[in-house]
């Protein structure tokens, strides 16, 4: 063993194993790699921490949509472990959330709008899945994924919308769209420590100017928290921390802001707070991620609220709900009960088929709880039938050749309309 190696203190590397949700052998030799202090490295360059930043982002997303379909799974377990990889940065996602975290991240146009983040592609390794952003070296690998399983996902993440991912030249949409508005250095170094929030039963992260809040339920003290991302071996680099409690019971908030104060010594009461309120080591099992069932009734509620569907919805664009509903792991047959079509139909539908009658619509939006105004539903009313008139041209004619008579000699002018007066000529 290196001189090198065995000068790091034993309490650094538990600490690096902490924020990496590795084990410390694992941490020491991503220690020896990446340098002293602090233990976590900082992203090499800019485009890098728009990257992990754009990513931190997508995570809090991606685990919002499970909470609100019942499924437990906080931000951290949907991150076992990180590991730096020289100025880049590798993730493990648990094979349950890999379809989800997926969807956040690779970039397609659904409607008008652009989901994901702009100009990223796979490149799939034997053992590993790694997403470059186009003309940067900005890159997240996901360890453990294989080329099979990047198959599986890739069939799934298809069905909605342009996929972009598949371009080899970047669309003209991810161009001109900004990927983050959160500050990319604090919210970057968030995500390289996200374990330290394995905890919590939520992480929310919030972006003002050059601002990054940071609100969870649960898991460790907002103090000892801001010690260690502002204070100790394993701070955030260039931030001062300050916490703050909020009225809601049980939540707690963290600032992070440019400028980083005098450091003093090693916070060890922090980590004690720290140590009493998480779980250190790797991150959570899979099988905290699996559902056990399909989503409730009134499937995904948070999705008619994004820009791309609630377009498709004043559309009245039935099959890309469908196929976006099919890969969020609503099954066929899930959608037959609830919609009241038959099997037939709603495969036809997934295909291409337009719903154009307004009983369907209305069952469709009903069964899956989607707010019959988003469908421009909510005040249809069927127009009453307008009595046929079966005259010809020639008896309306002289229809109003009788009523401007009457006004020529001098009628009385009253509301009634020309064409429902009486026929009969004035003696």
């Amino acid at each position: 063993m290196s001189s090198e190696l065995v000068s790091v203190p034993a309490a650094h590397e538990r600490k690096r194993a902490w924020c990496l949700g590795g084990r410390p052998n694992t941490a020491r030799r991503g220690w020896d790699r990446a340098g002293s202090d602090p233990l976590v490295p900082a992203a090499r360059d800019l485009p890098q921490q728009a990257l992990e930043a754009a990513w931190l982002c997508a995570l809090a997303r991606t685990t919002d949509g499970f909470r609100r379909r019942g499924r437990v799974l906080s931000s951290t377990q949907a991150v076992r472990r990180v590991r730096p990889e020289g100025g880049a940065v590798a993730l493990e996602v648990p094979d349950a959330a890999l379809n989800d975290v997926l969807a956040e991240v690779l970039p397609c146009v659904v409607g008008d709008h652009l989901v994901g983040i702009p100009g990223l592609r796979p490149v799939p390794g034997r053992k590993h899945l790694d997403l470059r952003v186009l003309g940067t070296s900005a890159r997240v690998r996901l360890l453990g994924v294989t080329k099979d399983r990047w198959r599986q996902a890739a069939d799934r993440l298809s069905g909605v919308g342009e996929p972009l991912w598949r371009r080899a030249d970047p669309h003209e949409s991810e161009l001109t769209t900004v990927p983050v508005d959160v500050p990319l250095a604090p919210a970057s170094g968030v995500l390289r420590r996200l374990p330290l929030w394995r905890g919590a039963a939520w992480l929310s992260v919030v972006g003002r100017g050059d601002v990054l809040d940071l609100y969870w339920r649960g898991g460790p003290p907002g103090d000892a928290m801001a010690a260690i991302l502002g204070d100790s071996c394993c701070r955030v680099p260039d931030v001062t921390a300050v916490a703050y409690s909020l009225p809601e019971g049980g939540v707690q908030g963290l600032r992070l802001t440019p400028g980083a104060r005098a450091r003093g010594d090693e916070p060890e009461w922090a980590w004690t707070q720290w140590l009493a309120r998480s779980a250190p080591g790797p991150g959570a099992v899979e099988a905290a991620v699996h559902t056990g069932g399909e989503p409730p009734v009134g499937v995904l509620p948070h999705l008619w609220e994004q820009d791309g569907v609630r377009d498709a919805l004043a559309r009245r664009e039935i099959t890309p709900l469908y196929r976006l509903l099919l890969r969020q792991g609503v099954s066929l047959d899930r959608l037959v009960a609830l919609t009241g079509q038959s099997r037939a139909d709603v495969e036809a539908v997934v295909a291409g088929r337009p719903v154009d009658d307004y009983d369907t619509l209305t069952r469709i939006a009903e069964g899956l709880g989607i707010p019959k105004g988003y469908m421009g539903l909510a005040h249809d009313e069927q127009p009453a039938p307008t009595p046929a008139d079966d005259r010809d041209e020639a008896a309306k004619r002289r229809a109003f050749l009788v009523y401007a008579a009457r006004i020529t000699v001098g009628a009385t002018f009253t509301d009634q309309p020309w064409d429902e007066c009486d026929h009969r000529m004035p003696a």
